[in-house]
């Protein structure tokens, strides 16, 4: 009798710590997150980038890494609340969304773009521009060749007007040293 409460408790902790562990790993609500971040772009007077993508989107990690990239991270720090929201996940992986994420994203202008997709807001959560940028109103995604990079360069000054001239050509140099070069060069 005792040996089975023993097992009864071990199985009751062990439920409780995988529902614990399984809970941690969902993502928060995509307007909670986007509320926070506005919030803290409001307090620190900077706009906030959203970058809509998948854990599938080769190009999302290829913006993730510009954002990151040691000579653009300070740069787009000082400009933005960066907020990375996964959305359009396939099969086993869509537990790895945001909850409401695709909903935003539609919302803002992206029901019919690629990934990534991405939106900049003001301080009060307005938003200011987004990623269909291109001359035909086509979703730019990771700007990867001199049109998108061009585009890319506008949003940069209609989200980030105080950004530098400095600071922008340092965006754009990264850019067009990461852009994919044609074969046999």
């Amino acid at each position: 009798m005792q040996m089975r409460m023993v097992r009864a408790a071990v199985v009751a902790v062990a439920l409780c710590a995988w529902a614990q562990s399984a809970s941690a790993q969902t993502p928060a609500p995509a307007a909670t997150v986007v509320a926070a971040s506005v919030a803290t772009a409001r307090a620190a007077d900077k706009a906030v980038l959203i970058e809509f993508g998948a854990s599938w989107c080769t190009w999302c990690r290829n913006f993730e890494a510009f954002v990151k990239a040691p000579e653009t991270s300070a740069i787009i720090a000082k400009h933005f609340v960066v907020l990375n929201l996964i959305v359009r996940e396939r099969d086993e992986k869509t537990a790895l969304e945001h909850p409401g994420g695709n909903a935003l994203m539609d919302r803002w202008g992206g029901a019919k773009s690629g990934l990534p997709f991405y939106v900049f807001l003001d301080g009060s959560g307005t938003k200011v521009a987004d990623s269909n940028a291109m001359p035909d109103g086509s979703n730019i995604g990771f700007p990867a060749i001199p049109a998108e990079i061009s585009a890319f360069m506008s949003l940069m000054r209609k989200a980030a007007p105080a950004m530098s001239a400095a600071e922008r050509t340092t965006l754009e140099t990264y850019l067009t040293r990461v852009m994919p070069k044609p074969a046999g060069q």
